[in-house]
């Protein structure tokens, strides 16, 4: 072999090894960074579906926070934390004004603890007294271990109420679908006056309610 082959079988051994030492030196460290930084790319990807996820069931329940908060608002009207009953006035004369009566009487007395009302056993349909008993004494379904005479009080009130009886029916109707929640305990009429029989006043007695500490 001639001095000059060998020179060009050397020349090619050297460009090989450049190539493997590039390789190994240069383009597999970048080539393993590419494959790492594809890994973390995807990882991250997944990562961030993730939280867009959480993001949106967060949203979906602050949305569901909003209208509870709207709804335990409109509880607090109907039963506020204290008597408030200046304010309940206020939704009296204004139920009075739409139903063409004159309010001319309101009075209340002292608070007292709520208790529930439990059914009476019926002794008359043949229902075993004991087995009655027993049921009564159960609590309703519609009361609640929450609701206690600890913080759950009634506040006995009446009202006086002038004009023609269909405006007083209107009015008590009012009343009973009002912001404040009360339970009608008696409702009577009378004339008002000998100068207007058409006029009657409506004697009202009931229970509105107070939840203590229920902020």
């Amino acid at each position: 072999m001639t001095p000059t082959k060998w020179w060009l079988v050397g020349a090619m051994l050297v460009i090989v090894l450049v190539m493997l030492a590039g390789y190994t030196l240069g383009i597999s460290p970048k080539l393993d960074e590419l494959s790492e930084a594809r890994t973390t790319r995807s990882a991250a990807l997944a990562q961030n579906e993730v939280y867009d996820l959480q993001l949106a069931a967060l949203q979906r329940q602050f949305d569901g926070l909003e209208t509870v908060q709207d709804e335990l608002a409109v509880l607090r009207e109907a039963i506020p934390g204290g008597a408030a009953l200046p304010t309940l006035i206020g939704q009296l004369d204004g139920i009075a004004g739409r139903t063409s009566v004159t309010l001319t009487e309101f009075s209340s007395a002292d608070a007292m603890p709520y208790l529930p009302v439990v059914a009476l056993p019926d002794t008359a349909s043949g229902v075993d007294p004991t087995t009655a008993a027993d049921a009564s004494a159960a609590p309703s379904a519609a009361s609640s271990p929450l609701v206690t005479a600890e913080n759950f009080v009634a506040v006995p009130i009446t009202i006086a109420v002038t004009g023609n009886f269909d405006a007083v029916l209107e009015f008590l109707d009012g009343l009973q679908n009002g912001q404040r929640l009360m339970t009608v305990t008696s409702f009577s009429t009378s004339a008002a006056s000998a100068e207007a029989p058409d006029r009657v006043t409506g004697q009202i007695a009931g229970i509105v309610y107070v939840l203590l500490n229920g902020e």
